[in-house]
């Protein structure tokens, strides 16, 4: 199991008292599985994954177990959590343009975690960035890794993004809200890029979404989060036919839809 989270709580203390993010999450996510977790904003999508990757603040305070491949997260010294994170997990965030430095070239941003932390020669780390720019499909890789962030479009630059998470062949990929910033067309090319991906490579996949029709139909499984708390768990393919949860449903009723074309009068 490349993620197994249980029973974990989240809470973050202050001068004025303790405040409750997340009660009790369990969620897992297996090798060559894609997890959907969904729910409205402030439900407790993102704080479940930065827990879940211990990226919180000094004021945070969690309870529970978070094993990421078999590594036990919650009780990591400082050095495995770092070894974990580069070697094990990639992140793809929802805004591209704010996870790339503006001041420096995507080249550098492609080839700097291969280069500082596994040890690669730059030329093998450029070399394996024009690659990675070819399969996630931007064309022309070697002028693009000259290029600084504010001179590619957002869906190029989501692009870019997802190389960078994939430089280092994760075997856990945590995409938060990784499309929701892009336009319909863009989005599924994206979606297409991650699908091919994970049937290269056995990788596991965390696909935080509001999309319901988009985690539905996208994820293997699907776990709806409410006020910190996981609600319901479904398969994608039955979660708006098989929701049991009223919240679920309530969300479920929500998702705008098309409307029905009139039949023809006669």
């Amino acid at each position: 199991m490349l993620l197994d989270i249980e029973n974990l709580t989240l809470d973050y203390e202050s001068p004025t008292g303790r405040t409750r993010i997340l009660t009790e999450v369990s969620l897992h996510v297996d090798q060559g599985e894609t997890v959907g977790l969904v729910g409205e904003s402030g439900s407790g999508k993102s704080s479940t994954a930065r827990a879940g990757l211990r990226l919180l603040d000094a004021n945070a305070r969690i309870t529970g177990t978070i094993r990421i491949d078999g590594t036990n997260i919650t009780a990591a010294d400082p050095k495995t959590l770092r070894t974990v994170r580069s070697h094990q997990v990639g992140i793809i965030h929802q805004d591209p343009r704010a996870s790339l430095n503006p001041v420096r070239r995507i080249g550098d941003s492609l080839t700097e975690r291969l280069v500082h932390v596994h040890g690669v020669s730059r030329q093998q780390a450029r070399s394996t960035g024009l690659e990675l720019l070819d399969a996630v499909g931007i064309n022309r890789p070697e002028q693009r890794m000259k290029q600084f962030p504010h001179e590619l479009s957002g869906g190029m630059l989501q692009r870019v993004v997802i190389a960078a998470a994939l430089s280092a062949r994760p075997r856990l990929l945590v995409a938060d809200e990784a499309t929701s910033a892009l336009d319909v067309t863009t989005q599924a090319e994206v979606l297409a890029i991650l699908r091919a991906v994970q049937d290269e490579r056995p990788l596991g996949m965390l696909f935080i979404t509001h999309d319901l029709h988009l985690a539905a139909a996208f994820c293997d499984r699907v776990y709806v989060m409410y006020r910190g708390q996981v609600l319901e768990e479904r398969r994608g393919e039955d979660l708006f036919a098989g929701a049991e949860h009223d919240y679920t449903r309530t969300l479920l009723d929500a998702a705008p839809t098309l409307p029905r074309p009139k039949e023809p009068t006669r």
